[in-house]
C-alpha cells in the first residue's frame, strides 16, 4: 500500500472490478449473485437445467466490449487478447465437453453455445513496478522480512461470460468475473498482458466449474438411487 501511495501521483492505483456493459442481458445479470466460493464473481445458474443433455459446446469469437473507462486497446493487442480467452476457453470447456466451431453445430440439438467478452484490460507496466520489486528485494538482502509489496500497475481483465441453449437460446449459465496481477507472479510485473492472460484462464475454469458443480447435483439422487438398489 505504502507503494501504491507513494507511485499515486503517477499513475494511480486502478485495478479490475465486476463490470456491465449490456453484454449480458439486464434480466439475466439482475438474477446473478456472488456466491459462497466466489465472492468477488457475480453467477447466474438456471435451476432448471439438466446438464447431462449437453454434450457439445460451440464457443463463438470473443470480443471485445469495453466499459467506458477502460483504456484503448490497439488493434494487434485487441486480436492476441481475444485469441487468447478464445484458447483458454476452449481448453477449459473441453475438459467436458466436444467443442465445435461457431457455426458448426447443425441444428444445434442439445447444445451449449458460449459467447464472451473482455470488458475491461489493463498492462503491466514494468517501470512503475521495477521501484516495489527492487525495494522487496533490497529489504530481503538486508534481513528485513518485508512481505511482497503489491504492485501498483499489475495490469489484469475484466470479462462477462454467457452460455445458453444454442437452439433454443435459453440462459444456463451466465459470470461477470475480473482478475488483477498477484505480488508473486514476478514475471508477469514485465510482461505487459500475462496477468490479463491469467485473468482469461480463471475465468474459462470458472465457467467450466460451474457446469462440473451442476453436473454433480444431478448425478447425486441418481448414485443414492443406485446404491439403495
Amino acid at each position: 500500500m505504502a507503494a501504491c501511495m507513494a507511485i499515486a501521483p503517477l499513475m494511480g492505483c486502478a485495478g479490475q472490478k465486476l463490470t456491465r456493459t449490456g453484454f449480458i442481458p439486464p434480466e439475466t445479470y439482475a438474477r446473478m449473485a456472488h456466491t459462497k466460493d466466489h465472492t468477488d464473481d457475480l453467477i447466474y445458474v438456471n435451476p432448471a437445467m439438466n446438464v447431462a443433455r449437453y454434450h457439445t459446446v460451440m464457443i463463438e469469437p470473443v470480443i471485445w466490449k469495453p466499459v467506458a473507462k477502460a483504456p484503448q486497446l490497439p488493434p494487434k493487442a485487441e486480436a492476441r487478447m481475444t485469441a487468447a480467452f478464445q484458447k483458454e476457453l476452449g481448453d477449459a470447456l473441453g475438459h467436458d465437453f466436444q467443442v465445435v466451431p461457431a457455426g458448426d453445430c447443425g441444428p444445434c440439438t442439445d447444445v451449449i453455445r458460449v459467447r464472451a467478452a473482455i470488458t475491461n484490460i489493463r498492462r503491466s507496466k514494468w517501470y512503475y513496478n521495477a521501484i516495489p520489486v527492487v525495494a522487496g528485494f533490497a529489504a530481503g538482502a538486508a534481513g528485513g522480512g518485508m512481505p511482497p509489496i503489491p504492485p501498483p500497475a499489475p495490469g489484469g481483465a475484466s470479462e462477462e461470460l454467457i452460455a445458453s441453449d444454442a437452439a433454443t437460446g435459453e440462459p444456463l449459465i451466465s459470470v461477470a468475473t475480473y482478475n488483477n496481477g498477484m505480488p508473486w507472479n514476478a514475471l508477469g510485473q514485465w510482461l505487459p498482458y500475462m496477468h490479463a492472460r491469467r485473468a482469461f484462464h480463471l475465468a474459462s475454469l470458472l465457467l467450466d466449474e460451474q457446469f462440473e458443480k451442476e453436473k454433480k447435483k444431478e448425478q447425486a439422487p441418481q448414485a443414492v438411487a443406485s446404491s439403495a438398489n
